[in-house]
This record gives C-alpha cells, sequence and structure tokens, in this order.
C-alpha cells in the first residue's frame, strides 16, 4: 500500500509574518512599476509633443497630459513615498524624475502651442466657415422639400453635421463667432421641426394606408391556412408570408411610432405561429397514416393503433377523422386508404417542418426589434435633432476651450496638480485614502485562513460528527416513527394534541383538515420530514435559549456579552454561516438543524430576559418579604409572570424556524422546502404554491395552537378559569 502524504498544518499566525513579507514585496514592485511608467509615458507624450506639426496633435497630447495628472492625484501617497529619500525605492526610481519629465512636457506643449498657434487660428476660421456653409445649405434643402420622404432623407445629413459640432465645440467655443454659429444650429432645428410638423399628418396617413394593406394580406395569410393541402401550397403560403414578414421587418423603424404597428407585428406573429402548427399537423398526419398503412388488412390491429396514436399525441386527424371510425372498421381502412391517398399526392412527405420552425423564430424577434429600433419618422427625428441641438448649446458653454491662451493656462495647472500630488500632506493622504489592510496581505491571510480551517475540518470533522450522532440518531428515529404511524391515527394525534393545547374544537379540526389537505395533494412525507426538523429545532432552542435568558435577566455584564451575539445571529446572511457548519459536516440533516437553530434561536433568548426583567418590582418584594429563596422566586413569580413574552418568543422561534426551511432544503434537508428549491431551480409554479401553501398550513398550525396555549395558561394562572 502507497505512504500518504501528511497534508502540512500551519496555524494563522504563523501564517501571517511570511504572508506579510509576500505582501511587502508585491507592493514594493507595483509601487516601482508604476513610477517608472508614469515617468516613461511622461517621456513619450514630451516626444509627441516636439513631433507634432498639427494643433489637433497638441490637443491630444494635452488630452493624455490631463490624465497623467488625475493618475498622479489618485496615486498621490504612492507618489510621496517616493519622493521620501529613506525609501530605498527612490535610488531606482524617484518622484523628483517623474516632476523633471512632467516640467519639461509641459514646457514643450507651451513652445510647441504658440509655435502652431496660427493653425488653430486659422482651423478655427475654417471650422466656422464650413459649419455656416454647411447649415445654410441644410437650411435651403428643408425649405424645398415637399414631402415626408425628403425630411427623413435630410436626417442623417442634419445629424452628422451636429455630432461633429459637438465634437469640435472646444476649438471654436472662445471665437466671437460662437454664439451666432449656436443661433444658427437654432434656427436650422427649428426650421427642420416647422417643416417635419407640417408633413406629419400626411406621413402618418401614409403609414397607415400601407399598414393596412399589410394587414390585409396578414389577414388573407391567416384565412388560408385552414386550406394548406399540400406541400406546394405551403411553400407559396410561406413566400407570401415571408415578403410581408422582409417588408415589416425592412420598415421597422418607419412603422414604429404609428398606433397601429404594434397590433400589426402582433397579427403576422400570430399568423406565424398558426403556420408552424398546421404545417406540423400535416407532417404529423402524413407520418401517422404512414405508419397505418401497413395495418389496413388487419382490422383489429388497425383500432389499436389509432386509439394508441390518439394516446401518445394530439393530431386532428386522428381525433376528428379516424376516432370517430374505430367501431367501423371497413370505413376507417377506407379513411386511411384515401387519407394516404390524398397525402402522396400534396407530397406531404417533402414538407419541410424545421424549415418553417426557423422562420417562426425569426417573426418572434420582430416584436423586439420594434421595441429597440429608433423611429425614423419626421417627428421623432425632429426630437433627435433638437436634442443634438441642446448637446452642442451646453457644450458650447462648459466645454475647456483649447485655444493657445487657455492651452498655455491648462499647462501649468497641469504641472501644478502633480507637483501638488507629490508634495499632498499626510493627512491629505489619510482623508482620501482610507486606512485599510493592503490588498496582497488581506488576501495572503485569507488564503491562510481557509486553509487552517481546512485543515481543522479534516483533522476533527470526524470527531464532531460523531459528538452530534445521537441528535441525528433522533431526528431519523422520530421521522421514521411519524412516518410508520398511519394517517388516520396521526390525524387523531395532531387534533388531539391541538385540543389540549387549545381547548377549541374549531382550532383542532383545523389542525386535522390542514394534515389531511397535505396529505391529500402528496405532501405527506417531505410535511412529516418538515414538522420533525421544525420540532426538534424548537425544542432545542428552547432548551438553550430559556436559560440563557434567565442568565441575561440576571446579570447586566452577561446581558452585554450575548445581546451582540444574537444581533450576529439575526442580521447575518444565513448563506454565511452555512459554510462552515456545511465544511465541519457535510451536508444533511444536523447541519440543517444548526442552521436552523443559529437563526431561530435569538427571540426566546430576547423575550425570555425581556419578561424576567418586566416582572413588577412589587411582585418581587412581597416574594422577598415571604422568605423566599432565589428559586423560589424565579419558578414561582418571576416566569409565571413573564409567561407571555416566554410564549411570544417561542411562537417568534418556531416561526423563523419555519423561515428556514428553504433555506436548509440547500443543504439537503428533506422537506417541504426541497420541492419549493426545485420549483424555483425549474420554474415549476403549480410545485412551488402547492408546498409553499403546506409550509404556511404548518405555520397557521403551530401559530394557533401555541398562541392558543399561552393564552389558556395565563388565564389559568390569574385565576379566571378553574
Amino acid at each position: 500500500m502507497a505512504a500518504v502524504r501528511p497534508l502540512p498544518q500551519q496555524s494563522i499566525i504563523e501564517c501571517i509574518p511570511p504572508a506579510s513579507e509576500i505582501a511587502d514585496l508585491r507592493i514594493l514592485n507595483k509601487d516601482l512599476n508604476f513610477i517608472q511608467a508614469m515617468t516613461k509615458r511622461a517621456d513619450d507624450l514630451n516626444a509627441q509633443a516636439q513631433s507634432a506639426t498639427d494643433y489637433s496633435e497638441l490637443v491630444k497630447v494635452t488630452d493624455s497630459f490631463s490624465k497623467l495628472a488625475e493618475r498622479a492625484e489618485v496615486k498621490a501617497k504612492t507618489l510621496k513615498e517616493l519622493s521620501n529619500e529613506s525609501n530605498p525605492l527612490t535610488e531606482v526610481n524617484s518622484s523628483a524624475e517623474l516632476l523633471e519629465k512632467v516640467q519639461i512636457l509641459s514646457k514643450t506643449l507651451e513652445s510647441k502651442t504658440q509655435e502652431l498657434s496660427g493653425l488653430y487660428n486659422s482651423n478655427e476660421s475654417s471650422l466656422l466657415d464650413s459649419y455656416e456653409s454647411s447649415i445654410a445649405e441644410l437650411n435651403n434643402q428643408i425649405d424645398l422639400t415637399s414631402s415626408p420622404d425628403g425630411i427623413v432623407a435630410l436626417f442623417p445629413q442634419i445629424e452628422s453635421l451636429f455630432q461633429e459640432i459637438e465634437e469640435n465645440a472646444r476649438y471654436v467655443s472662445n471665437s466671437s463667432e460662437s454664439l451666432t454659429l449656436t443661433e444658427n444650429i437654432q434656427k436650422l432645428t427649428s426650421n427642420y421641426s416647422d417643416k417635419a410638423e407640417q408633413y406629419s399628418d400626411a406621413f402618418m396617413s401614409e403609414m397607415g394606408s400601407q399598414i393596412s394593406l399589410l394587414n390585409d394580406g396578414i389577414n388573407s395569410l391567416r384565412a388560408n391556412i385552414d386550406y394548406l393541402s399540400s406541400n406546394s401550397s405551403v411553400q407559396s403560403h410561406l413566400e407570401r408570408l415571408s415578403e410581408i414578414r422582409e417588408q415589416v421587418n425592412a420598415s421597422a423603424s418607419i412603422y414604429k411610432n404609428y398606433p397601429g404597428a404594434r397590433d400589426m407585428v402582433y397579427n403576422l406573429d400570430t399568423v406565424s405561429i398558426a403556420t408552424h402548427a398546421r404545417v406540423e399537423e400535416m407532417a404529423d398526419s402524413h407520418e401517422i397514416v404512414s405508419d397505418l398503412m401497413p395495418l389496413v388488412n388487419d382490422p383489429e390491429a388497425l383500432v389499436r393503433a389509432v386509439k394508441e396514436a390518439a394516446i401518445r399525441t394530439d393530431v386532428a386527424t386522428i381525433e376528428n377523422v379516424l376516432i370517430p371510425l374505430t367501431n367501423k372498421a371497413n370505413e376507417l381502412s377506407a379513411k386511411v386508404i384515401e387519407l394516404a391517398g390524398r397525402y402522396d399526392a400534396g407530397n406531404y412527405g417533402d414538407i419541410k417542418v424545421r424549415a418553417v420552425s426557423s422562420f417562426d423564430k425569426t417573426v418572434e424577434r420582430l416584436d423586439r426589434q420594434y421595441i429597440s429600433i429608433r423611429s425614423t419618422d419626421p417627428e421623432a427625428l425632429a426630437a433627435n435633432i433638437s436634442g443634438l441641438s441642446n448637446n452642442i448649446e451646453s457644450n458650447m458653454s462648459a466645454v475647456r476651450s483649447v485655444d493657445p491662451a487657455s492651452q498655455v493656462q491648462y499647462f501649468a495647472s497641469l504641472n501644478t496638480r502633480v507637483v501638488d500630488s507629490v508634495n499632498t500632506s499626510d493627512f491629505s493622504i489619510f482623508v482620501n485614502n482610507v486606512i485599510s489592510i493592503p490588498g496582497d496581505v488581506m488576501m495572503s491571510s485569507r488564503n491562510c485562513v481557509d486553509a487552517a480551517f481546512k485543515d481543522f475540518t479534516r483533522e476533527f470533522g470526524n470527531n464532531i460528527e460523531s459528538f452530534f450522532d445521537p441528535l441525528l440518531t433522533f431526528l431519523i428515529v422520530i421521522e421514521k416513527l411519524l412516518l410508520s404511524t398511519p394517517w388516520p391515527i396521526f390525524l387523531l394525534v395532531a387534533g388531539v394534541l391541538a385540543w389540549l393545547g387549545s381547548r377549541s374544537i374549531k382550532v383542532s379540526i383545523g389542525v386535522m383538515a390542514a394534515f389531511f389537505a397535505i396529505g391529500f395533494l402528496d405532501m405527506w412525507e417531505p410535511m412529516v420530514s418538515t414538522v420533525t426538523m421544525i420540532s426538534a429545532a424548537t425544542i432545542l432552542c428552547l432548551a438553550l435559549g430559556i436559560p440563557l435568558g434567565i442568565w441575561m435577566s440576571r446579570s447586566d455584564r452577561a446581558q452585554s456579552w450575548i445581546t451582540p451575539v444574537l444581533d450576529v445571529m439575526q442580521t447575518i446572511p444565513s448563506f454565511v454561516y452555512l459554510i462552515p457548519v456545511v465544511m465541519m459536516l457535510g451536508i444533511g440533516k444536523v447541519p440543517g438543524l444548526i442552521a436552523v437553530c443559529i437563526y431561530a434561536m435569538p427571540p426566546i433568548v430576547r423575550l425570555t430576559n425581556l419578561g424576567i426583567r418586566l416582572v413588577d418590582k412589587e411582585a418581587m418584594e412581597a416574594a422577598d418579604a415571604f422568605g423566599a429563596t432565589y428559586r423560589q422566586r424565579l419558578f414561582m413569580v418571576q416566569m409565571p409572570l413573564a409567561l407571555p413574552n416566554i410564549f411570544a418568543g417561542i411562537n417568534q422561534t418556531i416561526m423563523m424556524a419555519l423561515a428556514m426551511v428553504v433555506i436548509a432544503s440547500m443543504i439537503g434537508v428533506a422537506g417541504l422546502g426541497l420541492p419549493v428549491l426545485q420549483a424555483v431551480q425549474n420554474q415549476f409554479l403549480s410545485m412551488g404554491l402547492l408546498n409553499g401553501l403546506a409550509i404556511v398550513a404548518l405555520a397557521v398550525i403551530f401559530d394557533r395552537v401555541s398562541q392558543a396555549f399561552g393564552t389558556r395558561i395565563q388565564k389559568h394562572r390569574s385565576g379566571d378559569v378553574l
């Protein structure tokens, strides 16, 4: 037998120092790479600026310089550390080198901008003249337009012009003529909108006529579906349907805003679905009749085959034509022969169902296209033009101008931003950078914790499982006992227990009826599993929670320790504490029970503590006056008077345990939660709804019985009943 290498075990304390060393090395490498990359980037931008022959190239270099300054501000802490002479990294690269490169870049851009300033002026004039000329020409074309199609055709040109002006707004925003340009843009927009409004009614009327014709064609095809009787008629029908689909698809942007467009698409989709169903019916009929042909001389076998086909399929030919003839063997054989001849004459065997199915899917996508596509009717286009015009006006007033004077000032500000990043104060760094464990240290520490916990579970997992074996045995025995109990006896016992708890015939009958309904709907076994789990969880929560609540009521220090733990138990997501529970105990009943108890225990602890603390001081003083011991005060005074709160805690514990049923099913706990989980994963509405209602029924049962029992106990204690 081969030797098995033992898994290395390492404590978290031993793991943290090397993790920190590795993290420090990674951080140093990142810092060094950062400063080198920044320095090289500044050097590259300087070279680009020196070789620039066009003013727009200098603007692009300025944009890159701006990004470099933003990056420096983000990494101010690193730059400050790399300016410290005690940092060993400064012997290789330092912030001083970056500052030197940035200053050189700023001076190069300044001198080059002044050198090419003449190009800026000529470029500005050229752009303004070009835009004014284009606007005037478009205004002229709009005035000459005499149809909706002309308005639609002009849209791409206006859109392209406005987008170009918006992109180049910073080149002309500082010009004295920029205001005139903006006014002309508004006039062009107004002119286009007026023209679009003028022809909007004519456009809509034309679209209405086209859509009406298409609807007539679609309705004609719908009426033709029932008369499809051959492969050629199917092909002809599909060709016509395809022509309509292509027209509807090609004109989607034009038809989109017309009120009847979506109804037209819906009608086309309906016809496509009906066509697909009819073609499948024809193909299935041909296949079934072909299988029946060899049996026409054996009446009994033919009748059986027809009945079997009716059970296995939902073909109208079988249901409406052949099934009525099953009592007339000769007529049935003749009808099969007749159908076979008709299908052969119609070439049913050549029908391509898959092609029709593919076509139906393309029609189905039309509806999504009509939602997503941009409309091209005149009013919609005018609205788009208006939006672009407003964007240009906003950009003209907000964008930073790139004229030479503005650029020179901007270079100086960028240089200052980089210098300030290096010289920023420690307080500013503290405020702007949250003090936290470095990412590498955190990652290494997490890996260490995970490895240590895995080693712990491998070493002690079996012992932990053995510790909980009696609890698992208890759950299994109780569940088997309940499952082996005949259902009438189970209902009788449940009714008796409900009556003992509530002393109400209505509650008892309701409990029995609810359990009967759950069993009748085939949920008996998961219901029993859930009842077993909830009962065991409630007993365990009470056994631990009530003593804890009593301890908290006796000691303020204990309350200060336990309250934060209860807060965590109530607020931490269930999936978080499921991870260690599953790692230690695997999946099954016990980890599910522990998860339920963690979630459901806080109410009974809190309310027991609260109930005892709220006991009237006069009652306690009376007990002390009679010489009662602590145990007598607790069990004969405090606990009876605290019963309303304690029973409220029991009720809430049961309800919260039931709320964990579905989550517990994720780690292998059988019960009503498992079908709900399966229903969610597979979208089984009926199964999820029925099992969810069964969980609700159990919640109502436990709630009503526990509340009635608590109320009756209080009446008994107060002397209202004997």
